[in-house]
């Protein structure tokens, strides 16, 4: 976050260190890793939009009082993959306790909808585009990246997959292609 924030500091630091001959091209890959990480962030807020949006006019539809806060507290815990949404919905399920237990009942029904889609669909085509990796290698990296290192493994595995990415693609497959 670092990085993508600030980059021209973290990444001229990181060439002073580089060789001589190495320079120019630890510049050329710094500029695409801060590429990635930046369409990264783009995507990761489309889907808050997204789920932000949809909460949001579903809870409007349900007539629903704090329609804004729970809207917003579903887009900003989408940020934290598979425990973030459950509980975003805890508060909105409690407050269709009071409505009755069918407004509940619709609730939990609604907010795993929109989080099967957005999962499922929504997201992975907003980070293949974004990050320009194919949906199958984020499902991929997810669930390597959860094995290895836990909940942050998991929300950190696009960015270090497409920053791995960048990386082989830089020093390695466009290197095969110059030598042929």
């Amino acid at each position: 976050m670092f990085f993508t924030a600030s980059p021209v500091t973290y990444r001229n630091g990181i060439i002073k260190l580089l060789p001589s001959k190495a320079k120019g091209r630890g510049a050329v890959l710094l500029d695409k890793i801060h590429q990635v990480l930046k369409g990264w962030i783009k995507g990761q807020l489309l889907g808050f939009l997204f789920i932000t949006i949809l909460t949001g006019a579903g809870l409007w539809i349900l007539q629903m009082p704090l329609i804004l806060t729970l809207a917003l507290v579903a887009g900003l815990l989408n940020f934290v993959p598979n425990f973030g949404p459950i509980i975003a919905m805890v508060p909105a399920f409690l407050l269709g306790l009071s409505q009755g237990s069918n407004t509940a009942i619709i609730i939990v029904g609604m907010y795993t909808a929109i989080q099967v889609v957005q999962s499922a669909v929504t997201q992975p085509l907003i980070q293949k585009k974004m990050v320009s990796m194919p949906a199958a290698l984020i499902v991929f990296g997810q669930v390597a990246m959860g094995l290895l290192g836990g909940f942050w493994g998991i929300l950190l595995a696009t960015p270090i997959m497409a920053i791995i990415m960048a990386v082989v693609n830089n020093l390695y497959v466009e290197e095969q292609s110059e030598n042929k």
